[in-house]
Order: structure tokens, then sequence, then C-alpha cells
């Protein structure tokens, strides 16, 4: 008969309202993961009641971990084959765990003496020494519980977590010449590293720096190509509409498709002068005039400020509309 899981063992558990310790004895976890995992996203808030000590609701907790497989893992029971090389994301997938749990993994547990497993230049790690390595963490405090079943083998492709120079391109809608220029720009070119003679920066710090500096619309439809490039690396799926964790993510980066409560309040608010339009859209007011420019001579519609007692004003929504127009497909 197979060990119950962690979730099985709460279950069990006499009381409804447990403290760390209470959960540790359930589980047999000791106490300091028990608090490492109540700092994991999703943890459930504490329980209602004046305590002297953090108490968790017992069902809610029994939830979690089982919606995380928060269990001791046994590499025996995981998919795939011990030569695959898997991303942060598709190791997230095969074992059960949040994502951004395990993206921490690598800089949580770097200066440990059993560091997590080293990722060649493309961001992939050899399955089978990150299984060896979660099967050794497993087996250091208390008894092994049984993992839930493995999910089915996925049959979308691997989930990407660098980002190549063609992908900002598709991102940007820029061509060549301008992505070069563009990546030329220090925060940019401090990031990048090299496989081979190609250029490759980190997904999850270059995504939400374009998005800092103007280079992908802050609310509003993506373009097809900006979707499938954030579908490629994870960020959306390909066809379904994104999860809350995927949504979550993009808005860290700052992005949300509906806007913010503040954007729809900026767009509904007085006209502004350009100045004001730089410092809310994060660039300079040259930025702002040179687009202008271009618009103009490549005989695009511009906005059109008003002329006020205090200067030339633009309708805000009006140039949203311009600054992060909806792209075609």
């Amino acid at each position: 008969m197979p060990a119950p899981t962690l979730a099985e063992r709460l279950d069990a558990a006499p009381s409804d309202s447990l403290s760390v310790a209470d959960i540790a004895t359930a589980t047999g976890l000791s106490e300091a993961t028990v608090r490492r995992l109540a700092k994991e996203p999703g943890w459930p808030a504490e329980a209602p009641g004046d305590h002297r000590q953090q108490r968790y609701p017992r069902e809610a907790v029994a939830t979690w971990m089982r919606d995380n497989q928060a269990s001791r893992v046994n590499p025996e029971e995981l998919p795939g084959t011990d030569d695959d090389r898997v991303t942060l994301t598709e190791i997230a997938s095969r074992t059960g765990r949040l994502r951004e749990s395990v993206s921490r993994m690598p800089s949580t547990y770097h200066n440990s003496a059993d560091p997590f497993p080293t990722a060649d230049p493309l961001g992939t790690y050899n399955w089978g020494e990150v299984k060896a390595w979660l099967g050794r963490r497993s087996s250091r405090t208390g008894p092994r519980g049984r993992t839930q079943p493995p999910a089915a083998e996925s049959t979308t492709p691997p989930v990407l977590d660098k980002v190549t120079t063609a992908m900002i391109e598709r991102l940007t809608g820029k061509g060549k010449e301008a992505v070069k220029t563009l990546v030329r720009k220090p925060e940019i070119a401090a990031l990048a590293t090299k496989v081979g003679r190609l250029r490759v920066w980190p997904a999850d710090t270059l995504l939400p720096l374009l998005w800092q500096l103007g280079y992908l619309p802050a609310s509003g439809p993506l373009s097809g190509e900006q979707r499938a490039v954030l579908a490629e690396l994870g960020y959306l799926p390909a066809e379904e509409k994104p999860t809350a964790e995927q949504r979550a993510a993009l808005a860290e980066f700052g992005y949300d498709e509906q806007g913010s409560v503040e954007h729809r309040t900026w767009l509904r608010g007085p006209h502004r002068t350009a100045t004001e339009l730089a410092k809310y859209y994060g660039v300079s007011l040259s930025a702002i005039s040179k687009r202008i420019a271009r618009a103009e001579a490549a005989g695009q519609p511009v906005p059109h400020p008003i002329d006020t007692e205090d200067g030339k004003r633009y309708d805000p929504k009006t140039f949203d509309a311009f600054w992060n127009p909806p792209a075609a497909g």
C-alpha cells in the first residue's frame, strides 16, 4: 500500500486550525520546511482568531499541498528520461510545482552544500541531474510521501527561458537594424549572454524591461506575433485563456490586457502635457517627439494637441491609442 501524501496526512490532523508545529508533526516535515512552504505563493492566510502563534486552516493547507504536490518526490515516479533537457517551466510541469517556486531554486540553493544543477547557456537542465537533486532534497527530513500520479506527457513544444534577437524583432515589430540599436542600450546589453555566436537574454528579466521602456503595450490587445512569442516563453497559452498565474506574471512585467484601474482613470483624465506623457510612459520627452515625427514622416495618424493657457496638451486616450496601437492579427 503506498504511503500517504502530505495532504492526506493533514486530512487526519485532529484540529481544524494548525500551527507550524502541528503541520510538521502531522506531515513529518521539519518546522523549518513548513515555514519555508508558508512563504510560497498561494499559501493559505492565517486562520481568523486571536492566536498567540500563527495558525492556518487545516483544510486550506491540505488543499494547497495537494494542488502543489507538496510531498516527498520519488524520482522514479517522475515522467521523462534522464537525458532530457528541460527548462524551469518544464520542471515545474513534471513535478507539479508552481513555476514561481521552481524558478527560485537555482538562486536559493546557489551557495548550498548541494546546489541546484547548473543550466546550460540556453537555460536548460539535465533532467536526470534535477531528479537526483530533488530525490536528495526529499530524503533529508521526515518520511517520504507519495507524489500524485504524474500528468500525461505534454505534446506542446518545449517552453523556452531565453529570448533571441529574432524574438525581440517579433515582440517589438522592429526590423533587424532597429533591434541591433535597441539591444545596444546599456541596460539591455548588460543582460545578454552568448550561445556560440548567438546572443540571448533571460526572458524573466528582459520582458519587464521591454515593457518598462515602452516597447510593449501596457494594456490593450497584443499582436499575433507578440502573443506567439509569449506563448513560446510560457507566459501565455497557445490558444486558451491565460491562467491566473500567467496573468499575474504579465502584470508584474507591466502588462494588463484590460488595463489597471489607474490606467483607465488616466485615460479618462484631463488633457496632458508632453512632459506628463513622457513621465507616465517612462520615456524621455525626446522619445515622444521623435516617435511623433517618425509617424508623421510615414504618413501615419498622430495625436494633435490643443492649445491651452498652460501650453499644448494631448487627450490621454487618443495619445494612448497612438502609443500602444492595437496591432492587426
